[in-house]
């Protein structure tokens, strides 16, 4: 029985605020033995970081400090059920928090200084962001997009906000409102700049931009399935847009908060090659260096339209610049003598290391983002996948425990396709409370594989990431591993890179199989749920129809009503464990760390520090 920890007064709350939501284990038989050790992939280029620089602070206005909207009920730590290493980690170390419990900063904000990252993780075998374009999808693209694209509205996962459900704030809009439940009105903010860079050249932000951005999401973009609910969007006067919807979207204004529904200008749009050579946004920072899948630095803008929480002109920093580190050793020593400012660490033995060496460094440990949640997608509308018996057999015979403990140290969880705070919850459920379906049995999985008319397995291809290494990998050749031991199913990889493993996800053209995640740094519930699980939606990459899925996802999307939004999102979960559309496999327990000169930085439920709300450096300072 899965046990829940309700934070639903906290969820109330935000949607009161902005009118919207925004079984037991089955014994455990003999456990799998572990393959070799998985080979690894080489590492990067090592790339210096420059030294930190400082600037005198700009004139700015005033205005009133915002109210902290209200964030989630936290529960002790000591009675959360996290991983034991998880839990000993944040014991062990007083400056590591779970992500629910991060403190306020210390000091006040002040100005100037480069903040330095390097990859989205020191296990990174890329530093990422191989052109602009987020309309195209892509992790890095939309994620690192954050420091220089904006939009509608925006969200914030600093410490003044909440980190488990976020919360939508201001953009482009500076107030909005529900006319009915099929109508919107947004009010524009009259002095908001794109950045100083051709074609733009600094010009103001108007109405028809907007109703630009809007659309070109709708048609334009690889979040079509989200935006298509939208019929129409209409230019009621210079500063008011108004916002038709062909049925009630609950999720309208979290969608727009999105981390990856950002805007392009409509000049950029149509040069030839549209927004991938170059990042043309108004967001706090304008590009102004950048190599693809290398590094880039960005520098504040000046005339950025959004104030910090003491009323100041946002954002603190000059320069924020990416840069290329070895390897995970070297970036550790980097962040630990302060050249990185920050970094995502999937290994808690990494994790230890850098708080021995940097005992004032900050962090907060956290569940893989609910985007990025890995799962093995089927060929649903082929066979084998197409009969439940052989879907459920694959996932009966995976040892998720003995993936958890061996490649990941026990700091990991298993994967769900519908956000934990969805639920009600801050931590993911332990694999024993999980579905019938997902605990190791493969006696039982080795009749349903017979009754489907496999007994002797069977051979296939799953498409997998090219630049897979580290603990991904090592769970990835485990699960092979299992499956052929287990069941005899023959999974052979074809390693894809990051171009045409998109391609081969959102074209739907994969063979067999495909490991994927994270299609785009998505921080909305509509955008993981609806988006993915319909059997209309445009970017329903997996093959999923099922009315009855169809008929739970509308309600999750449709009801201003959270206690049944609630409801659907877990009709959804117990569909998916009982059908097992997309395998669930294991997600990392990751810990976000920064340098002490780092203040109001922090991750959240939905975001890498380095990447997905990369939006977030916006209210960062440093102390030196």
């Amino acid at each position: 029985m899965l046990k829940h920890r309700v934070l639903g007064l906290s969820i109330l709350l935000v949607f009161v605020a902005t009118l919207t939501i925004a079984g037991c284990r089955a014994a455990a038989p003999t456990a799998t033995p572990v393959p070799p050790t998985p080979t690894k992939a080489a590492a990067p280029t090592v790339a210096p970081a420059p030294a930190p620089t400082t600037a005198p602070a700009p004139a700015v206005t005033r205005a009133p400090a915002p109210t902290a909207a209200p964030t989630a009920t936290s529960v002790p730590v000591a009675q959360l059920k996290l991983p034991k290493i998880v839990s000993d980690l944040i014991a062990r170390y007083p400056g590591i928090y779970y992500y629910t419990e991060l403190p306020l900063p210390a000091t006040q904000p002040r100005y100037g200084g480069t903040y330095t990252i390097s990859a989205i993780s020191p296990d990174a075998s890329s530093i990422g962001t191989p052109h602009w374009d987020f309309r195209a999808g892509g992790v890095f693209t939309s994620g690192n997009g954050g420091a220089c694209y904006a939009g509608l509205l925006r969200t914030s996962t600093d410490r003044f906000h909440n980190r488990v459900t976020h919360e939508v704030l201001p953009d482009a809009a500076e107030s909005w409102k529900r006319l009915d439940d099929l109508t919107w009105e947004f009010k524009l903010n009259p002095n908001v700049f794109w950045h100083d860079i051709a074609p733009v050249n600094g010009r103001r932000v108007t109405a028809e931009d907007v109703k630009f951005g809007i659309e070109d999401l709708r048609d334009n973009s690889v979040f079509a399935g989200t935006f298509k609910i939208i019929s129409e969007v209409i230019i009621k006067d210079p500063t008011t847009i108004v916002l038709k919807t062909s049925q009630p979207y609950a999720h309208l204004l979290t969608v727009f908060a999105d981390a990856s529904h950002r805007f392009v200008a409509p000049e950029v749009a149509k040069q030839p090659n549209g927004a991938k050579p170059w990042c043309v946004g108004f967001g706090p920072f304008k590009l102004v260096e950048f190599q693809p899948n290398g590094p880039w630095a960005a520098v504040r803008h000046p005339k950025y339209h959004i104030k910090g929480h003491t009323g100041l002109q946002l954002p603190y920093l000059d320069r924020v610049e990416q840069v290329g580190i070895g390897d995970a050793a070297a970036a550790i020593a980097a962040l630990a003598v302060g050249k990185i400012h920050s970094t995502t660490v999937y290994d808690y033995k990494q994790a230890a290391v850098i708080m021995e060496r940097c005992p004032k460094c900050g962090g907060m440990a956290v569940p893989n983002v609910p985007a990025n949640n890995r799962r093995f997608t089927m060929r649903l509308d082929k066979e084998p996948f197409s009969d439940v018996r052989v879907r459920r057999a694959i996932s009966m015979g995976m040892d998720r425990q003995a993936i958890i403990d061996t490649a990941f140290y026990g700091a990991a969880f298993v994967s769900q396709q519908i956000p934990i705070d969805a639920m009600g919850l801050s931590v993911p459920p332990l694999p024993n409370e999980r579905g019938k379906y997902l605990q190791f049995n493969p006696t039982e999985a080795k009749r349903l594989l017979a009754e489907a008319g496999y007994p002797n397995g069977f051979d296939t291809v799953m498409d997998i990431s090219a630049s897979f290494r580290g603990q991904e990998l090592s769970a990835l050749e485990i699960a092979q591993f299992q499956l052929k031991s287990n069941l005899n199913i023959n999974v052979k990889f074809n390693p894809l890179e990051g171009l045409a493993f998109n391609k081969a996800l959102s074209g739907k053209s994969y063979q067999a199989m495909i490991n994927d995640s994270a299609f785009s740094a998505t921080t909305s519930w509509d955008a993981i749920v609806f988006s993915r699980m319909h059997s209309k939606s445009a970017t329903n990459f997996y093959f999923i129809n099922d009315p009855e899925m169809d008929k739970w996802a509308e309600i999750s999307r449709t009801s201003f009503d959270p206690a049944k939004q609630r409801e659907a999102f877990k009709k959804l979960f117990d569909l998916e464990e009982e059908n097992i559309y997309r395998i669930n496999t294991v997600m990392q327990y990751v810990v976000q760390m920064w340098n002490p000169s780092v203040e109001n930085l922090s991750g959240s439920l939905y975001g890498f520090i380095n990447n997905f709300i990369s939006r977030t450096w916006e209210s960062v300072w440093l102390t030196d």
